[in-house]
């Protein structure tokens, strides 16, 4: 459907008049740029598009809301940067650039009353402890700056931008593993008929084993476990999960761990089965 511009908020969002003569704001990366009244937007081209209904009584100050201190907005992302650099060792040039987009388009959101869901902050906060820390004093700088809490959920994905950073890996990758380490733990509680909660420590304590055991077959670092044929045979439940995790690791980030990991998330599996009730 084509929404006519009435104007260009910011690069981020467009004030538009659809057909029925009702405005709205459209908001995506980039939408603005360039944008002229007249010129013509269709809603349904871009994804992950996010709209905003204007009602007659509050449309004024919502818009006066939109239009960031852009120089404020800089600066405290340098700020985060600057940060991550000192204390996470982040050299990565395209950080800055990455992480000012992101929340600018972040803070635009929250000012239009658009809440921001992220539904792996448990995992992020469990795998990526040190960049979340982070990403926590960055939500204080933006509190105390200009006054907007940002949320759990977005300070999550402050997170996934400097874990991507630090890695040298593009967000939508960190994002997708983040995903896989969600969908292992659901998997495996289902396979032993339990809730395994992410909160408590033994879905904690499994969730950082498995991620340790792929980071070290990523990195090409040696896994041994010098009873992993005992286990294989003792554990044989719990091992025939650990493969099926283990088809899983391999099928969504194409890395394939060896037996002796295998065998380490077999053992992970059964102090599952002893712990959570």
């Amino acid at each position: 459907m084509g929404l006519k511009v009435i104007k260009a908020l910011n690069n981020n969002a467009v004030l538009a008049k659809k057909p029925d003569g009702s405005q709205i704001v459209l908001m995506s990366k980039g939408i603005g740029f360039g944008k002229r009244p007249g010129d013509t937007v269709d809603e349904n081209t871009a994804q992950q598009k996010m709209f905003y209904i204007l009602d007659s009584s509050g449309s004024e100050s919502k818009l006066r809301q939109l239009s960031l201190e852009e120089a404020k907005v800089e600066q405290i992302t340098r700020e985060i940067v600057e940060i991550a650099r000192k204390k996470l060792g982040i050299q990565n040039e395209k950080l800055f650039g990455a992480l000012l987009d992101h929340i600018t388009f972040a803070i635009e959101c929250l000012q239009m009353g658009l809440p921001i869901d992220n539904p792996f902050i448990g995992e992020i906060s469990i795998l990526y402890s040190k960049e979340y820390e982070i990403a926590q004093i960055a939500a204080e700088i933006i509190k105390e700056r200009i006054g907007i809490e940002i949320g759990d959920g977005e300070t999550g994905f402050i997170a996934l931008h400097l874990c991507s950073a630090r890695r040298n890996k593009h967000i939508r990758t960190t994002i997708k593993n983040t995903r896989v380490y969600s969908e292992i733990l659901d998997m495996v509680g289902a396979m032993l008929g339990k809730k395994l909660d992410k909160a408590h420590a033994p879905a904690k304590s499994f969730l950082l084993s498995v991620h340790c055991l792929v980071t070290l077959t990523a990195n090409q670092k040696p896994i041994t476990m010098k009873i992993s044929q005992q286990v294989k045979l003792s554990m044989t439940d719990s091992y025939a999960m650990a493969s099926k995790v283990a088809e899983v690791i391999e099928k969504e980030m194409d890395i394939r761990l060896c037996g002796d990991a295998v065998a380490f998330i077999a053992t992970d599996i059964e102090k599952l089965k002893q712990l959570v009730t």
